[in-house]
């Protein structure tokens, strides 16, 4: 079975690269989520979108030490985040929100914190025999 790491770097690193171009595209194009008081879908969009963006990152920084991929990775996606609502507020047709960029960043955050409680969840025993008497 290969692993992540026999992957060249840019086959780790394009699906990031496209996603972020997909997220400017479709941040910056003039369409719109339908809006109900209900449900707050552009914020759940926000949301989903950089916790996605996070996991992509974190694939793309594979090899690196885990708690500085993790960071870095939240950190770009939070940033990406903040980088699009400053084009928004450039554009006629869209608009900078705060809310929004504290959806980006709360979905990055999720999606790091995610990916730390499915890793301990995969290593059941490493984490068991931490807690094992000798």
């Amino acid at each position: 079975m290969s692993s992540i790491l026999s992957l060249p770097a840019w086959a780790r690193r394009a699906p990031a690269a496209l996603y972020t171009i997909a997220l400017f595209f479709f941040g910056c194009v003039n369409i719109g989520l339908p809006r109900t008081i209900e449900l707050p879908l552009d914020k759940i969009t926000h949301f989903a979108a950089f916790l996605g963006l996070e996991w992509l990152i974190e694939l793309a920084l594979v090899g690196t030490a885990v708690a500085a991929r993790r960071r870095a990775a939240v950190a770009m996606s939070a940033g990406a985040g903040g980088l699009l609502e400053l084009v928004q507020a450039a554009l006629p047709h869209r608009s900078a929100e705060w809310l929004d960029l504290l959806a980006d960043s709360l979905g990055a955050l999720a999606g790091a914190g995610l990916l730390m409680l499915l890793g301990r969840l995969r290593s059941p025993r490493a984490a068991g025999a931490s807690r094992q008497l000798p």
